[in-house]
């Protein structure tokens, strides 16, 4: 019905409406907002639920500009649930804007379900936004269970990303080179 009053001369605004809606059966929805940053605000009934805190850490970012960095890739909130005690999840994203060389540590993930303290399943994007050979340094062994090192080409853009699992980061590449 709204395809014939398009075809057969309805007004503008109803020939974009059924456009609108046509594609919006076809494609799911048509209209999108960005979110703010947390995805779900302190004010929200659900914010102190597993389930919405780890949605948050995703959004969690940080700017690292000094020259010795540690990674934390803006923290999170899981560390506020009573099960978790008091540590910081690594999670979200890192992105590196400074003058120069960057060489930044990352420390070993902890082992274990996020809801119980651990990162598994956890993820750190760190992102090369200055164009330098940074380095992101761990514990001997720590990424992929060989390697300790990932070096950034020096390219504007470059990035890995370092998803954790039983004490151990596993990578992407993501275009650097890790020794």
């Amino acid at each position: 019905m709204i395809f014939a009053t398009f075809l057969l001369g309805g007004s503008a605004i109803i020939k974009l409406l059924a456009v609108i809606l046509a594609a919006g059966a076809i494609f799911g929805t048509t209209i999108t907002v960005a979110h703010p940053q947390p995805l779900i605000p302190a004010s929200s009934p659900d914010q102190d639920t597993i389930v919405a805190q780890a949605e948050n850490l995703r959004a969690q970012f940080e700017v690292l500009t000094g020259t010795t960095d540690v990674i934390q890739g803006g923290g999170g909130a899981l560390s506020s649930l009573p099960s978790v005690g008091s540590a910081v999840p690594i999670s979200g994203k890192s992105l590196i804007n400074t003058a120069g060389v960057d060489a930044c540590t990352l420390a070993t993930p902890v082992a274990g379900d996020p809801s119980q303290g651990g990162n598994d399943g956890l993820t750190i994007e760190v992102t090369d936004l200055s164009g330098h050979a940074h380095t992101v340094t761990t514990a001997a062994n720590k990424i992929n269970g060989n390697k300790h090192i990932a070096t950034f080409p020096g390219t504007v853009g470059a990035r890995i990303v370092l998803t954790a699992f039983n004490g151990i980061w596993y990578s992407d590449g993501g275009g650097t080179t890790l020794s």
